[in-house]
């Protein structure tokens, strides 16, 4: 949190979403809707300190386009990937941004913009941001994975978002699934995201077409193995190829299996998910829904709807406005 008080006459806020490639900056109203988007590149290979200084300009541009004056904004928050002190806003670390570290995000970003401003791990931010007003609304215990190149989570526990300590709460991703399984890029053996993230999708295809198996997804790759990604599969699939919904089911299954295990810890209400490659959950949901129907049993599959993200990708901007409306109650 920064040193600056959040302004409560104010009846807009700037949400950002850093992304490791691209960054968006969103004005955003009281009931979570996102009235106008300024966009800018992230630049992590230059380090964190340039995103902030991007975050600025995208955050200056929203606000003039809508010819909004300091005065009607309450406070900005962001959603930013990594490890942080977020309540010295300093990020400890994120493996999408080159070093040095730590990194104070939100002193200059206040000293820029004259607004309060605060932060959180993305996947925290989102969760608050589907919590509110997106899949989670209403329900007072939710669980929410975002399914990418990782699998991140967050969870809300008695209307309250946890975090720990260490901001190391819902690391679900981290959760070992299977102790022989392939390594992970934290150096540990058979994560979850190990085996139901990006690469893990991709490389079970790729296995497969190396060993002979006929597929439209050389087709749709346009004869290069290398350009496989989990949006061709989900293509593939759709078009009822075999090879791709195979794919698709053995990834559905170990989905379903981290989600039994967040529903036996967590005993939420719903377990939300979001990310890029939910954009293929209904071609997964069969499977996953059978994974965890058939393997739910303390904590029984009934009690918990297993959704998708409400928000899609605005999550990130408005749980970050999120962050915002929270310090004004």
């Amino acid at each position: 949190m920064g040193k600056l008080k959040p302004n409560k006459k104010g009846k807009y806020l700037i949400g950002v979403d850093m992304g490791g490639t691209n960054l968006r900056a969103g004005l955003v109203d009281l009931e979570g809707k996102v009235l106008g988007e300024a966009h800018r590149p992230s630049h992590a290979e230059e380090g964190m300190k340039k995103s902030v200084e991007m975050t600025i300009e995208a955050a200056r541009e929203v606000i003039e386009s809508r010819s909004i004056k300091k005065e009607e904004i309450c406070g900005i928050g962001l959603a930013v990937p990594g490890n942080h002190k977020s309540g010295e806003g300093i990020c400890l670390y994120s493996p999408n941004f080159a070093p040095p570290f730590p990194v104070p995000v939100l002193e200059p970003i206040e000293k820029a913009l004259g607004l309060a401003a605060y932060m959180l791990n993305d996947v925290n931010t989102a969760a608050l941001g589907e919590h509110r007003f997106g899949a989670g609304r209403g329900y007072d215990n939710m669980v929410m994975i975002t399914l990418g190149t990782g699998i991140g989570g967050g969870a809300v526990v008695d209307g309250q978002l946890r975090v720990g300590p260490t901001e190391g709460f819902a690391e679900v991703g981290h959760m070992i699934i299977d102790p022989e399984g392939p390594q992970c890029g934290c150096g540990n053996h058979g994560c979850w995201e190990a085996l139901a993230g990006k690469d893990a999708i991709i490389e079970r295809a790729v296995f497969e077409l190396q060993q002979g198996e006929s597929s439209l997804l050389m087709e749709l790759a346009k004869g290069d193995i290398n350009a496989i990604t989990p949006s061709l599969i989900a293509q593939a699939a759709e078009q009822e190829d075999e090879l791709a919904q195979a794919v698709l089911d053995e990834t559905a299954y170990w989905v379903g299996i981290g989600c039994v295990n967040l529903i036996t810890l967590y005993n939420p209400q719903v377990l939300v998910i979001g990310g890029g490659i939910a954009g293929a959950l209904p071609l997964m949901e069969p499977t996953l829904q059978q994974v965890v129907n058939a393997r739910a049993r303390m904590v029984p599959a009934s009690t918990c709807k297993i959704v998708p993200s409400a928000l899609g990708d605005d999550a990130g901007i408005i749980g970050g406005a999120v962050l915002v409306i929270r310090e004004l109650q």
